[in-house]
């Protein structure tokens, strides 16, 4: 039978301090200590949490406290650690304006990677990306919730903007971006949305989530919240409410532990969820690396804890680490 091994990070941050390593110690740095378990995957997918530009040019709109914008070394940083597709559908994809879009989108397209949910029109902006890999097709839809005025207009670059306090709508341009993606084996919905550290999903979300599994996604994919969140197994299918950050040079809060994060492998065949494999990482100096020791222990057992309130248990590999199969 047919199998593939997806991964899916969180919110990859390559700017301010996580792009003067990179200019001092090389492309390798933020990612590389990771890369072995990237690399073992088929297909990887993250979140590109800034623009990738030589701008200096910041958002001419309403100031905001954090612009992050990455050298266009960083497209380099991206590719050698086997990053395959990025959502650019954040509230942080156009700080460097118009211009720091455009330079990202030709930086990953020479680079070859895969994106969805930024462009420079509305029609760009909401066209998915697909992937095939072992004979297994992927498209990806990407969404953001907020900084509604980076939204993309017909003649004008921005991100694929939904307002998911009108539910009705919302789940209407997913279904017209589900039908976008054809008969693909595993349709995606990535969304960047909620607030930051928060441990849970909301109750809208919750519903919204099984919404679009019942709509006929196979993945929702999360993020936004910078702390991964609990996995919710509906109906054989994943809800991956948030799959916190991969690497950044955010402040660590005590109570979040927002330097504890994680990755997860999906293992799927073409209409099954196999299991998922969870990855711990650390990110100190602004840099990923697997977690050991307390530091591995640490997202084992908080991810255990908020999975198991959804009803999905977490158990344990022969080498210790933490999966779930589902019944």
């Amino acid at each position: 039978m047919e199998k593939t091994k997806l991964i899916l990070g969180g919110d990859v941050m390559l700017g301010r301090d996580v792009g003067h390593w990179i200019k001092r110690e090389g492309t390798e740095y933020p990612l590389g200590k990771i890369s072995p378990i990237l690399n073992r995957a088929d297909l990887v997918i993250i979140n590109l949490e800034c623009a990738i530009t030589s701008s200096e040019a910041i958002w001419k709109g309403a100031p905001k406290a954090f612009y992050f914008g990455a050298p266009v070394e960083a497209a380099n940083s991206l590719a050698r650690a086997g990053i395959d597709i990025v959502s650019l559908a954040n509230n942080h994809i156009l700080d460097f304006g118009y211009g720091g879009l455009d330079d990202t989108l030709k930086l990953l397209d020479e680079s070859g990677m895969g994106h969805a949910g930024a462009g420079r029109n509305s029609l760009e902006a909401s066209s998915p990306a697909f992937a095939e890999r072992n004979g297994i097709t992927f498209g990806m839809a990407a969404f953001c919730d907020h900084q509604e005025d980076f939204s993309a207009g017909p003649s004008s670059p921005g991100i694929n903007y939904v307002d998911l306090d009108d539910e009705k709508a919302a789940l209407s341009r997913f279904q017209d971006m589900l039908e976008k993606m054809g008969s693909v084996d595993w349709p995606m919905l990535s969304l960047h949305w909620g607030p930051n550290m928060v441990n849970r999903p909301s109750r809208q979300f919750r519903k919204l989530a099984r919404a679009v599994i019942d709509m006929g996604y196979g993945v929702l994919y999360g993020h936004s919240a910078h702390v991964f969140q609990g996995v919710e197994i509906y109906k054989g299918r994943p809800i991956l409410y948030a799959c916190g950050d991969l690497v950044d040079d955010y402040y660590v809060d005590p109570e979040f532990m927002n330097d504890h994060q994680l990755l997860f492998e999906l293992e799927l065949a073409r209409t099954r969820l196999e299991k998922i494999r969870i990855h711990p990482v650390h990110i100190g100096d602004c840099r990923a690396t697997p977690a050991v020791g307390a530091q591995h222990e640490f997202v084992v057992r908080r991810i255990a804890a908020l999975c198991r309130e959804m009803g999905t248990e977490v158990g344990r590999n022969a080498a210790g680490f933490p999966e779930i199969v589902p019944e």
